[in-house]
């Protein structure tokens, strides 16, 4: 891939597969709409094929799961504009999480994570998901970097 390649907003999936290192069948994110050094926008698009649907909607579990990887495709994003390698991490805790709806197939949801606090390996992130403008979920939860 090209420089150009990680000009905002980025759809390809084959670029978000080279910020995030989840694969098949975990991708969780399809979309990285915004980036500023604390903060990202990104997108999901929910599929009939996402692992994570029940009922013809996305589970909690699902849910969670993509705003952790939310957190996942900033830290990519940040590590990659820097020339660095982009780094496994994992939910070390999640403090706190209020889901109030799930989206159904062909709804594309977007979250926003917020860097609350970030140092060496770990970070506290705040993430909020919407539906139509309407927020749907939100969370705090602890991210750790594997070194």
């Amino acid at each position: 891939m090209k420089d150009h390649d990680f000009i905002l907003p980025i759809s390809n999936i084959d670029v978000i597969k080279q910020l995030i290192p989840h694969r098949e069948p975990m991708i969780m994110v399809d979309g990285l709409l915004h980036f500023e050094d604390r903060m990202a926008r990104a997108t999901l698009t929910i599929l009939k094929e996402n692992i994570f649907i029940e009922n013809n909607r996305l589970s909690e579990t699902g849910l969670l799961e993509h705003m952790a990887q939310t957190a996942a495709l900033h830290t990519g994003y940040k590590f990659k504009s820097k020339n660095k390698n982009v780094k496994e991490g994992m939910i070390a805790a999640i403090k706190s999480a209020s889901i109030l709806n799930v989206p159904q197939v062909n709804d594309t949801i977007i979250s926003e994570v917020y860097i609350t606090y970030e140092a060496e390996m770990l970070s506290m992130v705040s993430i909020t998901t919407t539906l139509h403008d309407d927020i749907i979920a939100s969370a705090q939860m602890n991210t750790v970097l594997k070194d």
